[in-house]
């Protein structure tokens, strides 16, 4: 009887895990990607423009924005103005996002590479994803200067600069 419980522990743990996941779904939540859709493209050969479109019922916080690139340089980070809100998960002060958000930044890269962006939101409901993990393989044409190049750290929406009311560069960077 050990033995058959043994067998079955397993299977029974691999049924409650994918039974799981469409639990959003019954409970009226979107899956991420649905309520985040992600894009990118470049502009120029020099420019990248990310945008997330973001659905009916949700919400995404600018401080939680962040990007790296593989085989490129990324310049200061271009973000417009969300709207401050106090929130009550996070007992403070945050800048949101809703419909849609669309931000740029200068790239210095000669051919292919990889955009790593990350964002989070929530839905108005209450359910808070964990922050998502977002790639695009893009091509820039040619090196120029980047103000307000940083190597070595990405480029993120947070910091003191959150609460700006227009566009404001970010540093940002490989």
């Amino acid at each position: 009887m050990l033995r058959i419980a043994r067998l079955f522990l397993p299977l029974l743990s691999l049924i409650a895990l994918l039974m799981a996941r469409p639990a959003l779904a019954d409970d009226g939540f979107l899956e991420p990607d649905a309520a985040f859709k992600f894009s990118a493209r470049m502009v120029d050969g020099h420019t990248l423009s990310v945008s997330f479109q973001i659905a009916d019922g949700y919400y995404m916080y600018r401080e939680r924005f962040k990007f790296s690139a593989n085989g490129a340089k990324l310049g200061a980070l271009s973000i417009p103005a969300g709207t401050v809100h106090f929130d009550e998960t996070f007992q403070k002060n945050v800048e949101t996002y809703r419909k849609s958000v669309t931000m740029t930044m200068p790239v210095e890269a000669d051919g292919p590479f990889t955009l790593t962006a990350i964002g989070q939101g929530c839905s108005d409901k209450g359910l808070c994803y964990a922050p998502q993990e977002y790639k695009a393989s893009l091509v820039g044409s040619g090196s120029v200067p980047l103000p307000g190049a940083s190597a070595g750290a990405p480029a993120n929406a947070g910091g003191s600069q959150a609460t700006a009311r227009a566009a404001v560069p970010i540093q940002a960077a490989t």
